[in-house]
């Protein structure tokens, strides 16, 4: 089965990008979860824990956040940015779970509770068949797939839930970061060695 994390950094490589208001982003309605923000930079040092990059002509990286806000049953949150700017494309988690009732009631359980918390929602429930997904607005959505073990995962275990908080494919927050990943793109090509040419 391919990995839909692998998925999700092509998709995201090819469409998606932020919009402006993502500075002032404060819940997923408008841009953030986890105590951050698409579209802003997320501060690298020596000390970011880098856990994959992409083999795509945009190279984005996935690392471990270092401060999230997240509840305690959430190890931790990945973020994908872009290369050169680190400007955070997609909030992530994966846990990982021996059974796959485990799963599934995890699943269920940030489903419910980001749907009470975001009452103009929209809500797919396909998670009791392996996909749901939450819209918050026009601009972002969280989607939810259950997985079985799988070559590329984050973590090892039989069963894991990937959640992907995202801009939602062809929004103006979507248009927004696509444009940043080429901007990063072009940038991470002009600093390639080019001793000679």
């Amino acid at each position: 089965m391919k990995s839909p994390w692998r998925v999700a950094l092509c998709a995201t490589a090819a469409v998606v990008m932020l919009g402006p208001s993502a500075a002032n982003a404060k819940d997923a309605a408008s841009g953030a979860l986890f105590g951050y923000a698409l579209g802003e930079a997320y501060p690298v040092s020596d000390t970011t824990r880098i856990v994959a990059r992409s083999a795509a002509r945009s190279a984005l990286v996935t690392l471990i956040a270092d401060a999230p806000v997240k509840p305690d049953d959430i190890g931790q949150v990945l973020l994908v940015t872009t290369p050169v700017s680190h400007t955070i494309i997609v909030i992530g988690v994966q846990e990982g779970f021996q059974e796959e009732a485990s799963a599934r009631e995890f699943a269920r359980k940030y489903l419910h509770l980001l749907a009470a918390k975001y009452p103009d929602h929209q809500i797919n429930m396909e998670v009791f068949d392996r996909r749901g997904s939450l819209r918050f607005s026009d601009d972002y959505e969280l989607v939810v797939t259950l997985l079985e073990a799988y070559d590329g995962a984050l973590v090892d275990a039989p069963w894991v839930v990937e959640m992907l908080y995202q801009a939602r494919p062809g929004s103006p927050a979507a248009e927004f970061l696509a444009r940043r990943i080429d901007a990063d793109t072009n940038a991470a090509k002009l600093t390639e060695d080019n001793r000679g040419l």
